[in-house]
């Protein structure tokens, strides 16, 4: 190769690499996903299958997911009260939740699991597994 057509390979190269950089850099914004914040699950429209602990109830108190699907718990209480997500015959227990921590729990068999505040026994709720 002479020194022409070696510049004129590095160049097509670089230009490439630029090109390839600037298009990642493009789409990047599309794929960094990031997990709500507790904070962020109390705020705005309710997500799916979040239960949102606020003052002294479970919100909703009955959620329905699939077999293998999530239920995330996220205390929302304004004042300094903490909670747990406690199931009644003892298949978890979230421990104490301060303000917006959240807990997550996987359902993998099919029935009904009730579940209840530890401290707050009158905290009462059911999920549904299909």
């Amino acid at each position: 190769m002479n020194l022409r057509a070696t510049y004129s390979f590095a160049c097509s190269a670089f230009a490439a690499l630029v090109t390839a950089a600037g298009l990642a850099g493009c789409f990047s914004e599309h794929v960094s996903v990031t997990a709500p914040t507790g904070q962020g699950l109390c705020t705005g429209t309710q997500p799916a299958n979040v239960v949102r602990i606020v003052d002294f109830s479970f919100s909703p108190a009955q959620v329905s997911v699939a077999r293998g699907g999530k239920v995330t718990f996220v205390n929302c209480s304004a004042s300094a009260t903490q909670h747990t997500s406690t199931a009644d015959a003892g298949a978890w227990d979230s421990g104490l939740l301060q303000q917006y921590a959240t807990f997550e729990r996987t359902f993998d068999a099919a029935g009904t699991f009730g579940f209840h505040c530890d401290p707050h026994p009158f905290m009462q709720g059911t999920v549904t597994v299909q």
